[in-house]
């Protein structure tokens, strides 16, 4: 934390304290972003990740996927047993692979360990016809109401058990980064086989660690604009073809792009004359302030000299042939006045009972001409799926987060996260507990639900010829089992007595010296429950660019449920955030 704060000059931090002391605002600070592990139980078994990147074969771009090779991985293993292509076809696959692939000295034995890259359509690559109703998977996106078996038997026509369990298996293979299966948010993206691929289950039951189903490719089947959008978008962008993209992030930072006519220089011994459309100018109508954008390097350092020098005094801005979009920026950024952020440190805050996380391709200090601080802007690329609602950009707005968004080419804006009356109603989404804790243990019970009984009277034998009358709280059954709540210690030989002799676990709870969010969490340990009570998180947006916006709260979350406990106040700004998602809130 110390090196990512010594980054950013003190200034900044006295504008942005400023800014948050005069809107009374909730205050900024950078947090290292915590290191991705993989899924418990993960192994060497190579998958395809939903990130795609681009290679160039015979001129032009080719999309697939970047994978670690794992133990005993052949090609032929990935692209006939996974992939399903023909085995016909697989020496041709062989000299496509070694193209895009030219560190392999042999395709035929894989490296361990090493990264290859695989094409998602060698098929239409290679000018392959490939049968219709056999394309490769698509993503489906979750609505109110659904569930798995719902998605499952409406999107895939999975209606037997056998045909059922077979689908179920292969969404679970296509979806590895789910972890909670129980769970599903609206909104969510999920990958599911192709329409008319259905897999069958075998007879006998396959082999641990067994590749799935295969998908083939189709010729017609195009990109998934869902799971190209992260937030290293702009990495993978030429900036030399990209320029409309480029024009609208300095745009965004209130500059202006001009591609048309000549731009007239004044040196030393004349005027240079500069075609816009090979040097693009950009330029600060406010400041006046212009900068050349030379991509590719082709301005001689000479005249460069002479441009920058007194009297001309225009910065040029030069870049190698094969620039990014995202280098592009980050190299205008500084010769613009402006001031880069950490782009692999989210920045936070903290409003109310919730944490705020937010990160973009691009994070910019801007100074504000009123002398008021620095705002601060976070840019990033989308496609439609991937645009963060407009209620919650405003609600960012409001405490000084400006997020902008730009819309990549080939998308197609999504309709709004919510319709305009779907604010209607949300507040039945809402609960408030009793905070007497007598009434909050009522009120735990009956979320499940199950029915109890209140204050009675048992008679428990502790050994020959003695017994002890005792009261019993509340009690009731779940799942099977019986169970005995004291709001007060009992001691070893009742409980004993309860366990063995009448086969009932008593929960006990000292109400005096018990906080709510202690007794909430022995109820949840009674009922055999997993939920603790921690920091959970709740991405805006799906896919690679889920970092984008992260909501943080503390309390209990059970998943199968969808019901998130919590002692700490959500804004209602948010209320709508957290009912998109499908989830319940109490607060207790």
């Amino acid at each position: 934390m110390e090196s990512a704060l010594s980054l950013i000059p003190a200034r900044f931090w006295i504008a942005v304290l400023g800014l948050c002391l005069g809107l009374s605002l909730p205050s900024w600070n950078y947090a290292q972003e915590s290191s991705g592990k993989s899924p418990e139980g993960e192994t060497g078994k190579l998958r395809l990740q939903k990130s795609v990147k681009t290679r160039e074969f015979q001129g032009k771009p080719v999309e697939g996927e970047e994978r670690t090779v794992g133990p005993q991985e052949t090609l032929w293993q990935i692209l006939i047993r996974e992939k399903g292509l023909s085995q016909k076809n697989f020496s041709r696959y062989l000299i496509l692979i070694g193209s895009l692939n030219p560190q392999l000295k042999n395709p035929n034995v894989l490296p361990l360990g090493g990264t290859i890259f695989i094409p998602i359509r060698p098929d239409e690559i290679l000018g392959i016809e490939v049968p219709s109703g056999q394309g490769p998977p698509r993503v489906y996106r979750v609505k109110v109401g659904d569930y798995l078996y719902k998605i499952i038997r409406e999107q895939l026509g999975a209606q037997e058990k056998k045909a059922l369990e077979g689908a179920l298996g292969e969404v679970k293979r296509l979806n590895p980064q789910k972890k909670n299966w129980n769970l599903l948010l609206v909104g969510e993206a999920l990958t599911v086989p192709a329409s008319g691929k259905m897999p069958q289950i075998a007879a006998a039951k396959p082999a641990e660690g067994a590749p799935g189903i295969s998908l083939k490719p189709s010729v017609e089947a195009k990109p998934l604009v869902e799971s190209v959008v992260g937030l290293d978008y702009g990495q993978k962008l030429p900036a030399q073809a990209n320029l409309q993209l480029l024009e609208q992030v300095v745009n965004v930072l209130g500059n202006e792009m001009n591609r048309k006519g000549e731009e007239l220089l004044p040196v030393q011994e004349g005027t240079i004359r500069m075609d816009r459309g090979a040097y693009p100018v950009i330029m600060n109508p406010k400041k006046g302030q212009k900068v050349i954008l030379d991509i590719g390097g082709k301005i001689p350092p000479s005249l460069k000299t002479k441009l920058e020098a007194r009297g001309s005094s225009v910065p040029v801005v030069s870049l190698k042939p094969n620039a990014s979009l995202h280098d592009a920026v980050d190299s205008l950024i500084s010769r613009l006045g402006f001031q880069s952020l950490p782009g692999n440190r989210p920045i936070t805050m903290q409003d109310q009972g919730v944490g705020v996380q937010l990160k973009g391709e691009w994070m910019v200090a801007v100074p504000e001409e009123s002398g008021g601080g620095q705002a601060v802007w976070i840019i990033a690329l989308t496609d439609g799926p991937g645009k963060t609602p407009d209620y919650l950009r405003e609600y960012l707005s409001l405490r000084g987060m400006n997020l902008r968004e730009i819309l990549v080419p080939a998308s197609s804006p999504s309709p709004s996260s919510l319709s305009q009356g779907a604010q209607a109603g949300t507040e039945k989404q809402i609960e408030v507990w009793p905070r007497e804790k007598r009434a909050l243990v009522d009120a735990f019970l009956k979320s499940y639900p199950v029915s109890f009984s209140v204050d009675r009277q048992v008679v428990l034998s502790l050994r020959e010829g003695i017994r002890m009358d005792l009261k019993v709280d509340r009690s009731f059954e779940s799942g099977g089992k019986k169970f005995a709540v004291f709001f007060r210690q009992i001691g070893d030989e009742a409980k004993k007595a309860l366990e063995q002799g009448e086969g009932v676990k008593p929960i006990e709870l000292d109400l005096a010296s018990l906080s709510p969010r202690d007794l909430i969490s022995r109820l949840v340990a009674g009922f055999g429950e997993s939920a603790v009570y921690r920091e959970h998180r709740f991405s805006a947006v799906e896919g690679p660019a889920k970092d984008k916006v992260v909501f943080t709260v503390p309390g209990f979350f059970f998943s199968s449920r969808s019901l998130l406990l919590t002692d700490r106040e959500i804004p209602k700004d948010l209320h709508r955030f957290f009912f998109d998602k499908g989830l319940r809130i109490v607060y207790f």
